[in-house]
């Protein structure tokens, strides 16, 4: 088959959650087929970038965003019935590249990673996959119900109403809909019982994330992810005002590196000597393996968190809240230890750190159950299934 994916942002280098899931997929689904790659840009396209993601897409094109200031375009859409998710993401220069496409290359299916790109009118005879890497308007309903009074909380609560319509909408257009776990499964159907979903997990390279010689660095905490999106801002905020602390009064010399780019003045205002934000990193395996425990001190969020299988795969022993390890099905005391209140949380990290069996233990468990159950390759045997069962339906319609 022909497989169009479309992005909000190229899928390399694959860094972040995102464009690690995208590119994996791709590179998955470029095994038995022909994969075409068309995203918005995030810049100029480096040259190590585009032979990265050649090796996978025989065609990759990109279409220029449209430009809308961020805080003034949150704004206008308080007063407006769409909600900013389709301000930001439908152009219709992306229209007419997706009509093009679809035409010149027989396109068969196309792949629309996240539902924001689900606005375009698609090719009739094409098969439309949506890509749910979060529920997006129950991330942005999380967040409205997580944060203090102030103008976030009136824009999410506005945004996620409007955008709950709008995504169902969305939703219904495409003929298979994957999500990441069994609990965005449960909110769709929920919602729309008519809908076909599949559930597709994020996964890891685990010949890249695996343990390393070198080892911990003493009484290291790490936590990672790109700081400037708002669960990760709140969850290292939340970690240094009321766990921290705790951890220090039984492990006085423990250090904090929070390691992922573009560190908002909110948290660059904690560094110190014990406090460290790297901003961004080529390698950030060179962070997870300085970690004697990781942790996830997340609040809000969707979806799956990579950076959990990725800190189990590279065997590290990882302490999480329980929406932290959501859509994984781990075992607490088995491979992972959660926690959701600041002194379980403390005291689970003290733990860790006073026992080094016991965390070497929890680690080989955690790389493990990653092996097992979140290999891409195992993950992209079921999304492959996925695209033909889709592909079928289409056919007999």
């Amino acid at each position: 088959m022909k497989v169009l994916f479309l992005s909000p942002y190229p899928p390399y280098p694959p860094n972040f959650g995102g464009s690690t899931r995208i590119f994996n997929l791709m590179r998955q689904t470029a095994r038995n087929h022909e994969v075409i790659s068309l995203s918005y840009p995030s810049t100029a396209p480096e040259p190590n970038d585009m032979a990265g993601l050649e090796a996978v897409a025989r065609r990759i094109e990109y279409v220029d965003r449209p430009a809308i200031d961020k805080r003034i375009g949150q704004a206008r859409s308080l007063l407006s019935s769409r909600s900013f998710q389709k301000m930001s993401h439908y152009s219709p220069a992306m229209q007419n590249k997706i009509e093009s496409i679809a035409a010149d290359e027989g396109v068969d299916v196309i792949v629309a990673e996240f539902s924001q790109m689900g606005y375009f009118d698609f090719p009739d005879g094409v098969t439309l996959v949506i890509d749910e890497h979060n529920i997006e308007s129950d991330l942005i309903h999380r967040s409205y119900k997580s944060a203090p009074p102030s103008f976030r909380k009136l824009y999410n609560f506005i945004e996620s109403r409007k955008f709950r319509r709008e995504e169902l909408a969305l939703l219904e257009k495409a003929h298979r809909v994957t999500v990441t776990s069994e609990r965005d499964r449960e909110l769709l159907i929920e919602a729309n019982g008519a809908l076909e979903i599949d559930v597709i997990p994020n996964g890891v390279d685990t010949e890249f994330f695996k343990p390393r010689a070198g080892g911990a660095e003493g009484s290291t905490l790490v936590f990672t992810g790109a700081m400037h999106y708002h669960p990760n801002t709140q969850a290292a905020v939340y970690f240094l005002d009321e766990i921290l602390p705790l951890v220090e009064r039984d492990i006085p010399d423990v250090r904090f590196v929070a390691a992922g780019g573009n560190v908002p003045d909110e948290l660059a205002r904690y560094a110190s000597d014990r406090v460290r934000f790297t901003g961004y990193v080529d390698d950030i395996r060179d962070y997870i393996d300085a970690a004697a425990v990781f942790v996830v001190p997340l609040l809000v969020g969707g979806g799956t968190r990579f950076k959990v299988v990725e800190a189990m795969a590279s065997g590290k022993p990882v302490v999480s809240t329980s929406l932290g390890a959501e859509g994984i099905p781990v075992t607490h005391g088995t491979n992972i230890l959660l926690a959701d209140d600041p002194n379980s949380f403390a005291q689970a990290v003290i733990t860790l750190l006073a026992n080094r069996p016991a965390a070497d233990e929890l680690a080989r468990a955690g790389r493990s159950f990653v092996e097992e159950y979140f290999s891409w390759n195992i993950i992209g045997a079921r999304f492959e299934k996925t695209l033909r069962a889709a592909v079928v339906k289409e056919v007999t319609i």
